[in-house]
């Protein structure tokens, strides 16, 4: 017999526009992953501020906090991005997208997909890790570049990170392209689906 899940549509229960101040978080929360904790529910997103002059954006990766005990009830919102992004030329100069995060006896982990602007396509994308030693609020990156960026069969678009434990084996799950196609006149990335076992 197999395990079933039955879904129940609860509506919105979040969006940037209302909570103002946020300059940096201005539209979008994508791709959502969850910590879970004793009282509430952290919930890692993707958010865009207002694109620039000349139409360009970038991402950031926040939080906000539900309660366990009513999943519509937001508790707290991310003040500042979790990450900031990378220095001129990194894989991560205009943003980060998405973030997955896990507990560990090293503290809280988090993988990102860090993407900058290309001109032939329309961006590249690395995985990147960072530590957290504020309970998850913030996290530092593990260091400039990216723990899994192109190589000679994964070569480019390495995204969609999410980490998890299996009987105490920690794995990454994420996408990697396989070739660009064009859609509408604009390239669009095929992927795969591929993980592996975290030393």
């Amino acid at each position: 017999m197999t395990d079933t899940f039955v879904w129940t549509k609860l509506g919105k229960v979040f969006d940037p526009a209302d909570f103002p101040g946020r300059p940096w978080m201005s539209s979008f929360a994508q791709a959502p992953a969850t910590l879970v904790r004793d009282d509430y529910v952290r919930v890692y997103f993707s958010t865009r501020p207002v694109p620039d002059t000349k139409g360009q954006f970038e991402s950031y990766s926040a939080w906000l906090d539900l309660d366990r005990a009513d999943l519509t009830k937001v508790l707290r919102v991310a003040e500042n991005p979790v990450l900031t992004l990378g220095d001129t030329g990194t894989f991560d100069e205009f943003g980060t997208y998405p973030f997955s995060a896990i507990e560990t006896d090293q503290g809280i982990l988090g993988y990102y997909a860090g993407w900058t602007r290309c001109e032939s396509v329309p961006f590249d994308v690395a995985i990147g890790a960072a530590r957290s030693t504020d309970g998850g609020k913030t996290f530092e990156k593990l260091g400039a570049g990216p723990i899994i960026g192109p190589s000679k069969d994964e070569p480019f678009v390495l995204s969609g990170p999410k980490i998890r434990r299996f009987s105490g084996s920690y794995y990454l799950f994420y996408i990697a392209g396989t070739k660009w196609v064009k859609h509408e006149g604009r390239a669009e990335p095929i992927y795969r689906i591929l993980y592996g076992a975290l030393r």
